[in-house]
Parts: C-alpha cells; structure tokens; sequence
C-alpha cells in the first residue's frame, strides 16, 4: 500500500495544424496494484517427477480494481523432472521479465521503471518449459511460447502475445499473435548475468543484463534492450543502478536510464530516474519493509489523432511512501 505525491506537467503538439494543448496534474494518490493472493503446491507421482500448480489473482487493497479484482495472474499447472526440467502449461509471464534484476525502482511513480517501451507481458494459451540448472547449478534455461488461436493478424483474440507494431501506412497498430521467447540466466555469488529474445513476425526484442556484487553491501548493474517495431527506427535504452545495504534492516538505491526512438517513433526518447530507503521490518519468510522514494520521467512520445501526429512532451516528479509485503 502507498501513498504517491506526483506532479506532472503535458503538452500535447499537433504536428498538423500546430494545435498546442497544455495540462497539469498534481493529485495525491493511493495505489494498491501490487497485492495479490495464490495457492500453489505440488504432488508427487513418481521418484522423479512432481506435479505442479500455482493459482494468483490480483487483489486492489484500497479500490475495487475497476472490475480487475481477482484477474488471473501466473496461473498454470506443470510437471517438474528431476533430470529433464520442468513444463508449464497455463497463463505465465515471458522469461524475459526474469532479466531484470538491476531495476530497483519503488514502486509505482512515473520514473521508478526501465524506460523501455516494452516491459514483457503476461500470456494466455501458454507453454513454457524451464530445463534443470546446470554449469555447477549456476546456469539456466527457459523457452516461452504462447500460442494464439484466431487466424486474422488482428486484436479479436485474447491468446498469443500483444504487441504494437507499425503498418506499411506508417502508423501503429495493436496486434494479437504467435510468440517465441527465450532466455539464459546465469547466477553466482559474484555477479549475475542474462539475455532474452522475443520473437513475433515483425515485432522483436532483445535484452540483456549484468549484475555485479563488488561488496556484500553493495551491487550495481546494467539493462539494455533493443526493441523493433517494424517502423524503421528500432528503439534502444539502458539503465543502471546500484543498491546498498547500509545495515541488516535498511537498504538505500538509485538509478537512471534513457531510450532512444522510444515506441518506434525517430524523435521518441526517455529518461528515468529514482532514489529510495528501504526500512526492512520483516526480511524471512512474508518479507515486510517500509520505504520512501522519489522519482523522475521525463518523456517525448507520439500518438496519431486520425491522419494527425501528435507529439505528447511530459515531465513528472513523484514522492511516494509505502508498505509493501511478499507472502
């Protein structure tokens, strides 16, 4: 649960007619969206292979989630192997979301995420396999594929991947369909390191990480991504950051990243930043913290109104405090 104080400031320029709208926000907010609930277990059926399954739902703390109140998160059922890796069939995540452990952004202000404009999602009609740890358990593998049923290249469907991709009139497009991504995660006591790959038709992504532990206290990294969208400009950004632990309960982190041809768009760009605390109360088993943070996005994107382009230019400055728990 947190508290978010935010100003932001928007102009909007039709590229067409030279129209400029201006707008100011500046609401205190109170956010919940994290919170879920899940029952998850396993069943054994041979020496050597488990049955899994896991059922998540959204839960809004403090509103009733516009109806998304116990929408499906990862919800899947599974066989794990001990020796051929485990497979996944339900609604999961893209292994991509699992190169990610440099962003340490609290929580929900503009400015506390990667500034890509493709974060990963979460997909129906899924099946994922994850093969068992090998390089002394260090090194890992996982293939995503998710499938959707409606021949058209269109939105009908609820299955597949969802992307945005530009048409050939030059203008973006939502489209539902096929996907293919993979990832290798390599983890050590030293540093941490990864790279992903999405794949659907003319929609790709490439992603990779670093993360080093000079010190117990300290760790510091680097995400990269190259993202195509079929419009001729391919969009990259990075970000880094670094985390400290300043005492067994209180933890301190910053981080700043850019994205050039942000969305697709030749002028797109943004910028991102944060700085936090986090007062842990509760670090074992439901891990509990409080924490502080304040943010920055500066961002230049552009969208069409009918056959008009529009450049949307904003700012925003957020100072959010909360309570997050993890069961």
């Amino acid at each position: 649960m947190t508290t978010l104080q935010e100003k932001t400031d928007k102009k909007e320029t039709n590229l067409s007619t030279g129209v400029i709208t201006q707008s100011k926000d500046n609401r205190t907010t109170l956010n919940s969206a994290g919170s879920r609930v899940r029952l998850t277990g396993s069943e054994k059926l041979t020496d050597d292979v488990d049955l899994e399954y896991r059922l998540e739902y959204s839960v809004y703390l403090d509103n009733d989630g516009n109806g998304n109140n116990f929408a499906s998160r990862n919800t899947y059922l599974g066989l794990k192997h001990k020796k051929y890796g485990t497979m996944l069939a339900g609604r999961l995540y893209t292994p991509d979301d699992d190169i990610d452990y440099v962003n340490w952004g609290y929580l929900y202000a503009a400015g506390t995420s990667s500034p890509f404009g493709y974060h990963g999602q979460r997909t129906n009609n899924t099946i994922q396999y994850t093969t068992p740890k090998f390089n002394d358990g260090k090194t890992q593998i996982k293939l995503h594929y998710a499938m959707d049923e409606v021949v058209k290249d269109d939105t009908d469907s609820s299955n597949g991947g969802k992307f945005t991709v530009f048409g050939a009139d030059g203008k973006p497009n939502e489209k539902r369909r096929d996907m293919i991504v993979g990832h290798m995660l390599h983890e050590s006591e030293k540093f941490d390191t990864g790279i992903a790959y999405t794949s659907a038709g003319d929609f790709k992504a490439l992603r990779a990480m670093v993360s080093v532990k000079p010190t117990k206290e300290l760790t510091v990294g680097l995400i990269a991504q190259q993202t195509d969208y079929n419009s001729g400009n391919k969009e990259l950004g990075a970000l880094v950051s670094g985390y400290y632990k300043l005492n067994p309960t209180t933890d301190v982190y910053a981080q700043a990243g850019t994205a050039r041809n942000y969305k697709g768009y030749k002028d797109g760009e943004k910028t991102t930043a944060s700085t936090g605390v986090i007062k842990w109360l509760k670090r074992d088993g439901a891990r509990v913290r409080a924490f502080g943070s304040l943010s920055y996005s500066d961002e230049t994107s552009f969208k069409y109104d009918g056959d008009d382009l529009v450049r949307v230019q904003s700012d925003a400055l957020g100072l959010e405090a909360g309570l997050r728990y993890d069961f």
